[in-house]
């Protein structure tokens, strides 16, 4: 019989996925060869991010599966088992990344004609139907085809017999259909499992089957007796003020505990800061670059980073296009690019160089930034002087000659050719990366308002699909700052918001 679920809440910065590859190196020794152990994500980049954690500690074995939450419901559900439970779903299964709506948009476009919502119902259900005895299933019909396998008992129990440990990454964005999965696993009490997420970092629209934020899975699963809960409160990304600043918006309790973010960064902290300039952009950039020049931060490690789209056309505009994107999916890592290179050029894997040098990922983490900086900087500009820098400046033992060239590193092509660039990206888009320095523009004090909003309550009942933004983007945008945090707004705010800001112990500043 298996243990109790884990549920691991982790705030921004705690090492979440760190502690999770440690998780599954651990289960891997006593993982049966005739079963799974399902690692499940939200993205391909977090995909690609544990796998490359993975591969650089141990041999990752053929019954190791990391995927999206779809891929796995295809390949270990749908696949083999929907035309067993649907005799409506033929042939060969081909999947198109597109919803069902969209198929019934480009149809009604077509026709001409508009529809009302009863008739819009009635074709889209007709559309499924039609495609899946064609084996075509779309985006959404993965989570609901797989749903309705699992409401049959002999595939539940042969799925969940298969799979002895399954992993749930960004717990957070889990919604009730694949929850209705998890759980069912879970029933079954073949399987070890571990979530981890954070509930303050959900940004996903609400459906139908979710009305209310305290219904999304991650706080139900909370609050049942059926998980285990553990508290991660550690941030390793940001500054003491910053990390204190983002304590004021979370608060929510767990049990007996409230939650609490404890900084283990131990950078200089510098006080969050509001500058007061607006309507025009062209006037926020001049004092967000002043403070970046304060603490040497490069441009390449400043972002500036909103929730509308428009605003950021005018923040690319205001940069004259000298902007970078963030390297979120398909792009190389250059801190995964220069820890590879390092530890070759040392002849050690990740946990060697750990144990040997009584060091943490963290540590080793901030010497990659280091380098990438000195690269950057023109300091290391070939093998020679990348040689020279690792032993004379950060005193470690090189055993071989660099393995690659250094002008071969795949740090992003736009880094490189625009060193003086800013990252610029919407909130959405910024999710799961940080930066040394962030300005988080508001378009409105309506929306700096709910940004920094403190009770609980008024922040879980702002949903995104109000006029307003809800509050949570605020967090999750603040959270992406190491060093510097700076806020602004496009309309001029009242003496009220001032006030509200200063009690949060913002500096403002103009």
């Amino acid at each position: 019989m298996a243990n109790k679920p884990k549920l691991v809440i982790a705030g921004p910065g705690a090492g979440k996925t760190y502690g999770m590859v440690n998780e599954i190196i651990n289960s891997l020794k006593n993982l049966s060869p005739a079963k799974y152990l399902i690692v499940i994500t939200y993205t391909n980049s977090a995909t690609n991010n544990i796998k490359e954690r993975l591969a650089k500690r141990i041999q990752i074995p053929p019954n190791l599966f990391i995927g999206t939450m779809h891929s796995f419901l295809n390949r270990f559900i749908v696949i083999p088992f929907s035309s067993f439970h649907n005799n409506r779903i033929k042939g060969e299964k081909m999947f198109i990344q597109c919803q069902t709506s969209d198929i019934f948009e480009k149809f009604r476009k077509e026709k001409k004609k508009k529809y009302s919502p009863k008739d819009s119902a009635i074709i889209q259900k007709k559309i499924k139907i039609a495609m899946s005895k064609n084996g075509y299933i779309t985006y959404d019909q993965t989570l609901s085809i797989a749903k309705e396998c699992f409401e049959n008992k002999l595939i539940k129990k042969i799925i969940s017999n298969r799979i002895q440990y399954l992993f749930v990454d960004e717990f957070q964005d889990t919604g009730n259909n694949v929850f209705f999965i998890i759980d069912a696993i879970r029933k079954e009490k073949t399987t070890e499992i571990y979530c981890v997420g954070d509930p303050e970092q959900y940004i996903q629209s609400f459906s139908s089957t979710i009305k209310a934020f305290n219904n999304i899975p991650i706080l139900k699963a909370s609050k049942s007796k059926s998980y285990e809960l553990k508290i991660n409160n550690s941030n390793h990304r940001s500054t003491e003020s910053i990390t204190t600043f983002l304590n004021k918006f979370n608060g929510r309790n767990f049990g007996l505990d409230t939650f609490s973010q404890i900084c283990i960064n131990e950078s200089e902290s510098e006080p969050v800061k509001f500058l007061d300039k607006f309507e025009n952009i062209s006037n926020m950039i001049p004092l967000f670059f002043s403070e970046c020049d304060k603490l040497k931060i490069h441009n390449n490690d400043r972002c500036i980073i909103s929730k509308k789209n428009d605003v950021i056309k005018r923040i690319t505009a205001a940069l004259d296009d000298n902007i970078i994107s963030p390297t979120k999916s398909n792009n190389i890592s250059p801190i995964k690019e220069i820890m590879a290179t390092l530890l070759s050029s040392l002849s050690l894997n990740q946990s060697e160089y750990l144990k040997k040098y009584n060091s943490t990922i963290f540590e080793l983490r901030k010497i990659c930034i280091q380098i990438l900086k000195e690269i950057k900087a023109g300091t290391i500009d070939n093998e020679n002087t990348f040689f020279n820098y690792v032993t004379e400046q950060l005193k470690l033992e090189v055993k071989t000659t660099v393995p690659i060239k250094l002008g071969n590193l795949r740090i992003n092509a736009s880094t490189i050719s625009k060193k003086d660039a800013i990252v610029v990206s919407n909130i959405h888009n910024y999710k799961g990366l940080e930066s040394e320095a962030v300005l988080a523009i508001a378009k409105t004090e309506e929306e700096l308002l709910l940004w920094i909003e403190t009770n609980q309550t008024i922040r879980d009942a702002k949903r995104n699909n109000e006029t307003t933004d809800y509050p949570r983007l605020g967090y999750v945008a603040f959270s992406r700052a190491r060093q510097l945090l700076c806020i602004s707004c496009l309309e001029n705010i009242s003496e009220v918001t001032k006030a509200k800001l200063t009690n949060l112990n913002v500096q403002i500043i103009g």
